[in-house]
C-alpha cells in the first residue's frame, strides 16, 4: 500500500509536465472555438498523416511498414504529435509499442484547452506495465488518480489501448478487456468537479523525464536518469481510431466554469470530416486486413476455382488439338492411299480457309483428299447407307452444323442420290465437318 501511494504521488508530480500547457485556457479568458471531428475515423500510421488534421509540433516521425516511429535520437530530444480536431466525449483507440529505457515516457492522451486530461502512459524501465490517469481542469493537488495495468511485452508487441469517455464514466480497455472504470459522481473525481468533460484533442508523445532539469520526484517516477548511450529510444504507433460522440462544426465555451453544459455545439459541417472524406483510399494490404475471415476464405476459394477452370480449359484445348491432328493423320494414311505430307495438308487447309465461297473452286484441293480418303474413313460407321447415297446421307446428317442455309429433311434415309448433283458444294461442307468433328484412330 505504501508503494502504491508512493507511485501515485510520483505519477501526479510527473503529470505536472503534461497538464500545464495550453494555447488558451477558457477558464481564464474567451478562447476561439475548437474544431470538431464530428465523425469516426481510423488513421494508419504507415503512411504520411494529413497535415490539415495532424500537427507535428516537436521532433519528427518516421513511417515504416508497421507504423510510425517516434524516436528520441539525440540527448534531451522529444516528439509531440497533436490533432487539429477535438472530440466532445468519444473513443480513442491506439495500437502502440512503448519505448524502452529508464527515464523515457511514451504517452497517448486526450487533453482539453482547460486541461482536462485522459492518459495512457508507459514508463520506459517497465515493459510489462501501462499506467492510466485523468485530470480535471489541470488539478494535480491529489495523488490518488493513477492506475497500473499489467501488459506483457509492451515494447515488442502492439497492444490495443482504448479510452471510452462520456459524461457519466471513463473506461480504460487493453486488447478488448476492460481494466478500469471511473464514474462521474464519485469521490475520486470530487463528485464531478475533477472529471474530464470539455472537448479534447489527441496528443502522442515520446519524451525524457529522466533529465537533470526535472524534479527529483519526476526522475524517480521515470526510473532514474536517461542513459544516453542507449540511443535511440523509439515508440511505434501502428494506428489510432478516434470517434466523436458529438456532431457539429465547432465546440464553443460559453462560460468559464469548465463544465460540459457550458459547451455549445455549433451546427454545421465539420472541416475535419470533410478533409477525411477526401483522404486517400486504404492500401490493398489494409483493405485485406479489414476483411473478415469469411471474406478471406471466399477469395481463396474463388481463386482456386478460377485456377481449376483455367486448367480444364487447357486440357480441353489440348484434347481438341490432338483430335484434329489424329484426323489429319488418318486422312493422309487411310486404307490403300498414299500418305499426305503434313506440310501439304497445312497448305490445303490455308487454301480452303482463304477460298471464295461464290466461285465454287475454293475446295479443289480438299475435294481431292475427300475423293481418296473420306469414303473409306466414314464407312466405319455402321449407320452409313449404300454407296449411292453416301454424300446425300452425310449432307443430311450434318447439314445443321455445316451450314445454316442447307435444308435438313425429317428422315435422312429419304435423301436421294440426286443431291450428288451439287457434289462440289457438298464436298466443301463435308470436308470442313470432317476436319472439326471426326476423330479417327489409325491403330
Amino acid at each position: 500500500m505504501l508503494y502504491l501511494r508512493h507511485a501515485w504521488l510520483l505519477g501526479a508530480l510527473a503529470n505536472l509536465v503534461a497538464a500545464d500547457e495550453t494555447d488558451c485556457n477558457p477558464l481564464n479568458t474567451t478562447c476561439p472555438a475548437d474544431a470538431a471531428l464530428s465523425t469516426e475515423h481510423t488513421w494508419w500510421f504507415n503512411e504520411t498523416l494529413d497535415d490539415k488534421l495532424w500537427d507535428m509540433q516537436t521532433g519528427e516521425i518516421e513511417y515504416t511498414s508497421e507504423g510510425a516511429d517516434f524516436s528520441i535520437k539525440t540527448e534531451n530530444a522529444s516528439t509531440l504529435l497533436v490533432s487539429n480536431f477535438y472530440i466532445f466525449f468519444g473513443v480513442m483507440e491506439a495500437h502502440v509499442k512503448m519505448a524502452k529505457g529508464a527515464g523515457i515516457i511514451s504517452s497517448v492522451i486526450l487533453q482539453s484547452d482547460d486541461l482536462d486530461e485522459i492518459d495512457w502512459e508507459w514508463v520506459g524501465y517497465n515493459t510489462s506495465q501501462v499506467q492510466s490517469d485523468f485530470f480535471g481542469k489541470g488539478n494535480t493537488t491529489t495523488s490518488d488518480r493513477g492506475g497500473y495495468h499489467a501488459v506483457e511485452n509492451a515494447d515488442t508487441e502492439f497492444h490495443n489501448y482504448t479510452s471510452y469517455w462520456d459524461k457519466d464514466r471513463l473506461e480504460w480497455w487493453i486488447d478488448g478487456e476492460l481494466r478500469r472504470t471511473v464514474n462521474y459522481s464519485e469521490p475520486l473525481t470530487v463528485y464531478g468537479k475533477n472529471y474530464p468533460q470539455t472537448p479534447c484533442r489527441v496528443k502522442v508523445s515520446n519524451w525524457p523525464v529522466g533529465i537533470p532539469s526535472q524534479s527529483v520526484g519526476n526522475i524517480e517516477w521515470g526510473g532514474g536518469l536517461v542513459n544516453w548511450t542507449n540511443l535511440p529510444f523509439t515508440m511505434t504507433v501502428q494506428k489510432i481510431r478516434v470517434q466523436d460522440f458529438s456532431s457539429g462544426k465547432e465546440y464553443e465555451y460559453i462560460g468559464h466554469n469548465g463544465s460540459y453544459d457550458s459547451i455549445k455545439v455549433v451546427s454545421g459541417n465539420s472541416t475535419a470530416a470533410k478533409e477525411i472524406s477526401k483522404a486517400p483510399a486504404k492500401s490493398l494490404s489494409q483493405k485485406w486486413d479489414d476483411l473478415g475471415t469469411a471474406a478471406h476464405i471466399g477469395v481463396y476459394c474463388g481463386a482456386a476455382a478460377f485456377a481449376a477452370l483455367c486448367i480444364a480449359g487447357f486440357v480441353l484445348y489440348f484434347l481438341r488439338q490432338r483430335r484434329q491432328g489424329r484426323l489429319e493423320r488418318a486422312l493422309g494414311e487411310g486404307q490403300g492411299g498414299a500418305a499426305v505430307d503434313p506440310t501439304e495438308m497445312e497448305t490445303y487447309k490455308k487454301q480452303w480457309r482463304q477460298s471464295d465461297w461464290t466461285t465454287r473452286r475454293g475446295y479443289q484441293a480438299m475435294e481431292r483428299i475427300f475423293d481418296h480418303k473420306a469414303k473409306q474413313l466414314i464407312r466405319t460407321d455402321s449407320e452409313i447407307p449404300a454407296e449411292d447415297n453416301l454424300l446425300g446421307w452425310l449432307l443430311c446428317k450434318h447439314s445443321h452444323t455445316i451450314h445454316p442455309m442447307i435444308y435438313t429433311p425429317l428422315s435422312c434415309k429419304e435423301v436421294k442420290f440426286a443431291l450428288v448433283a451439287t457434289q462440289e458444294t457438298i464436298t466443301r461442307f463435308l470436308c470442313a465437318r470432317l476436319l472439326t468433328l471426326y476423330s479417327v484412330s489409325t491403330e
